[in-house]
């Protein structure tokens, strides 16, 4: 990614924190993260997100006032709803990973132990990221519609009870047991792909599904997306991709194909389970593009 300037310490920070992200360890950190950053050089204004949804709103009016830096205190769906306040601003979006996957954090480069994340942030380059827009919401690692979905529809409370890469490959064992491929039609930068698919995702990010490595190849800055698109496999074959999934070897082109696009329209012959950055919704078309360089970011 282009860096734009190093070092955040002379920035305004606010930290918006997910009190229901990590089975409740946001709530647990709330009183206690300022005195977290303060101790590693860096003074932080504290702000809860009262309602699932209010985080877009913080941040931008975070945006708005003034703050150099807004720090989201939770998961991939924390982040997510904090870049849909920041994304076009100068405020640059820095992570404090609690949530059940942190996939965006593993692409930034942050550190595993949540001791060395004050730090980071402190020290890190600001830098600018593409993001990807499906129905208008931006997204930060990855839109799909198939058993991506399928599984992201089941997978909380799993998630909950054996923690996040369990829960997700407990997910899609299930998904792969229960979810027959439907039905697509994909407009890949106007070349049009028809048939059943297994999944078709656009991925900004290389991981999702708390690890995934589901595109290898892809740059957070290069203005186009890797579309991964996975045919009509049997279910013995998709427990072998499953496998080759975490290591990031499943596209084989023959099957499981990869391109790259700006623009990707997928049309359902009726509405179906969808998942940006893990969040679930229905829908029966999606329409997503890319962003080139719209967010700014603390990374590695």
């Amino acid at each position: 990614m282009t860096s734009v300037s190093a070092g955040v310490a002379a920035d305004r920070v606010l930290a918006i924190v997910n009190p229901a992200a990590g089975n409740g360890a946001g709530q647990k950190l709330s009183a206690r993260i300022a005195r977290t950053f303060r101790d590693a050089g860096l003074r932080v204004e504290i702000e809860r997100t009262p309602a699932q949804g209010e985080g877009a709103r913080l941040a931008r009016e975070a945006a708005e006032s003034g703050y150099g830096l807004v720090i989201a205190v939770g998961g991939d769906g924390t982040a997510n709803e904090l870049a849909n306040g920041l994304v076009g601003s100068r405020t640059a979006l820095a992570l404090y990973p609690i949530g059940a996957g942190n996939d965006l954090a593993r692409t930034l480069g942050y550190p595993r132990r949540r001791r060395d994340v004050p730090r980071f942030i402190r020290t890190g380059r600001r830098r600018t990221m593409d993001v990807g827009e499906a129905n208008g919401r931006v997204f930060l690692n990855a839109a799909g519609v198939g058993i991506d979905g399928h599984v992201a529809a089941r997978v909380v409370a799993t998630v909950r009870v054996v923690g996040p890469a369990l829960g997700w490959l407990a997910g899609a064992l299930v998904g792969i047991a229960t979810y027959e491929p439907i039905p697509m039609r994909v407009l890949v930068d106007g070349e049009m792909l028809s048939g059943r698919f297994l999944t078709v995702v656009a991925a900004n990010g290389q991981y999702f599904g708390g690890g995934m490595h589901v595109a290898p190849q892809a740059q957070l800055d290069d203005g186009q997306l890797d579309v991964v698109l996975a045919g009509d496999l049997g279910r013995r074959d998709s427990l072998v991709a499953l496998a080759k999934l975490y290591r990031g070897t499943h596209v084989n082109g023959v099957t499981i194909t990869s391109r790259r696009a700006r623009a990707v329209e997928i049309d359902l012959d009726r509405p179906f389970p969808s998942q940006l950055d893990g969040e679930v919704t229905r829908v029966q078309r999606l329409s997503i593009r890319v962003r080139p360089r719209a967010l700014e970011v603390i990374a590695r």
